[in-house]
């Protein structure tokens, strides 16, 4: 979660910094909606900014916040494929967490049955020893 909110905060302010030095204002991301957008507080091109980012990190994309210029087109190209790699690299770690605690629950399930019936003759002393090693504690 931090790691998402700090690219969103670094994307927006920088997205935010290349608007702010294009030499025609109005033919930027923020200056087409805002055309005076320099005039405006310190917070409300801040949330602009991360209104912008944030749309664009969820994929929403409402289309009133857009690349006006080149050099704003190359910037969304290069976080939209930075947040393409954080969201696998998300996805990812979810699904190992899922995939370990499966097997962790399976192994603890073997163990308690072991030790609720441990004259089992099915189970035998090499199969208890094998389930022992094979939990973690």
């Amino acid at each position: 979660m931090q790691v998402t909110l700090f690219a969103v905060h670094c994307a927006g302010c920088f997205n935010y910094m290349i608007a702010d030095r294009y030499p025609d204002p109005e033919k930027t991301w923020i200056g087409a909606v805002m055309p005076t957008f320099r005039s405006e507080s310190l917070w409300t091109r801040y949330v602009t900014a991360l209104y912008w980012s944030i749309t664009t990190l969820t994929t929403t994309g409402y289309g009133d916040l857009h690349a006006e210029n080149p050099r704003e087109m190359l910037f969304d190209i290069c976080y939209m494929l930075f947040n393409l790699g954080l969201t696998a690299y998300l996805i990812g770690n979810m699904t190992n967490l899922v995939v370990h605690g499966t097997s962790r629950t399976q192994n603890f399930v073997c163990f308690s049955t072991y030790w609720q019936n441990p004259l089992n003759p099915e189970l035998g002393s090499s199969a208890s020893l094998t389930i022992i090693q094979g939990h973690r504690f």
